[in-house]
């Protein structure tokens, strides 16, 4: 039989670890907006919901190996002892941010890689959010790491599905769906840069790691599971983007708002290359985009792009900074349209892994995460 609560898969080392004090937006120093209380907000309210989740703590530690298929061996050496090298080069004890960045009119001649930190901070990271403190690589290494415990329970919760269809005790129309809260986020992440909040991409290690493993096969071609990514934070996901622009599995797909961060990121012209082409599908989205603009763009995704990819997963970077009164984004989406959305991912009937990204309203930050996630278990009234 298919769960009727949603397991929700976190750690305390969520809270606890990678607290930077501050962060630079718009050239003024602010408080850190990817703050630990995210996750605190969001456990409060889905423990407020009766029994519709079931949270655990229980981590698994996959090593480095899945990481590694993903990020570059350098990146993750210089994530490893960036704040040490810091630290005895005279950084800031807050953490590690860039003075310089690499800019592509700055041609250097030969391949000499940056020697010391102060340089490196700038040649693995892209702006000037991603502080690097001296449990950052802890923290995210953690998130992988819980990220990875859900993904495994998500095809054990797939098969058990697929058992239950073929006995007719459960139609398609009600998938398996769980949940990864965890930070530091990872749809920024690229191969080997930082930035936006993210250092380790958790939801791309998990696409990959599911892709990898020779006894899970796709029931469209006896190949590799197929993986659909959806991408609803408000920003792009130029990360999930670069890490598999040239592979036809998994499917990216990304709603997001024009002109905004990345900013150099998310055109509807990126398509993919090589064999990934056409397998990389952007849809920016006007700043004053509603609650039924949102749906309505969201269904035609997947009717054109999602459903005909025939996945066998689908793995939903999870951000809710899409909300009317988030601090540092918005569109004009309410808590009313997020039942909706996850209403609109679960009639694609296949299993499913929200992992957390965006949201940075904390009075409703719950509220809005939890609605997408009761959407998906097909209760869509209004949220309280």
């Amino acid at each position: 039989m298919v769960p009727t609560r949603m397991k929700v898969f976190t750690s305390t080392l969520c809270t606890t670890m990678h607290t930077p004090a501050y962060e630079f937006l718009s050239g003024a120093e602010t408080h850190y907006y990817e703050s630990p209380d995210r996750r605190d907000v969001i456990l409060k309210y889905l423990e407020s919901q009766g029994d519709a989740f079931e949270v655990t703590e229980r981590t698994e530690d996959f090593g480095a190996g899945p990481i590694e298929r993903v990020h570059k061996q350098d990146f993750i050496d210089y994530l490893k002892t960036a704040y040490e090298e810091w630290i005895e080069e005279g950084g800031h004890p807050n953490g590690v941010l860039p003075g310089t960045i690499p800019h592509y009119k700055v041609a250097r001649l030969g391949k000499l890689k940056a020697s010391n930190c102060l340089a490196k901070s700038g040649e693995y990271c892209f702006d000037m959010s991603a502080v690097i403190t001296k449990d950052t690589f802890k923290a995210a290494w953690n998130a992988a790491q819980v990220t990875l415990t859900a993904t495994k329970d998500l095809v054990r919760a797939a098969d058990e599905f697929e058992q239950s269809v073929e006995a007719g005790t459960v139609t398609r129309e009600s998938p398996p769906g769980l949940y990864a809260l965890v930070r530091p986020p990872g749809h920024h992440a690229q191969s080997d840069i930082c930035g936006g909040y993210c250092y380790l991409n958790n939801l791309a290690i998990a696409a990959q790691w599911l892709i990898d493993q020779p006894d899970l096969k796709s029931k469209a071609d006896g190949g590799p599971k197929r993986i659909a990514i959806l991408d609803i934070d408000f920003h792009h996901g130029n990360g999930t983007q670069e890490i598999f622009y040239t592979v036809a599995n998994p499917l990216y797909t990304s709603l997001h708002s024009v002109d905004d961060y990345p900013y150099f990121t998310g055109s509807d012209l990126e398509k993919g290359e090589g064999e990934g082409l056409g397998f990389n599908i952007n849809v920016p989205l006007a700043q004053a985009t509603t609650n039924d603009d949102y749906v309505e763009t969201l269904d035609k995704l997947i009717q054109d792009h999602v459903i005909p990819f025939k996945p066998d997963y689908i793995l939903v970077s999870l951000g809710v900074d899409t909300y009317k009164d988030d601090p540092i984004a918005g569109f004009l989406v309410t808590s009313e349209g997020y039942p909706r959305i996850g209403n609109s991912i679960r009639k694609i009937g296949v299993p499913t892994l929200f992992v957390q990204e965006g949201g940075y309203c904390i009075e409703k930050l719950g509220l809005n995460v939890g609605g997408i996630l009761l959407g998906f278990m097909g209760k869509t009234g209004v949220p309280q």
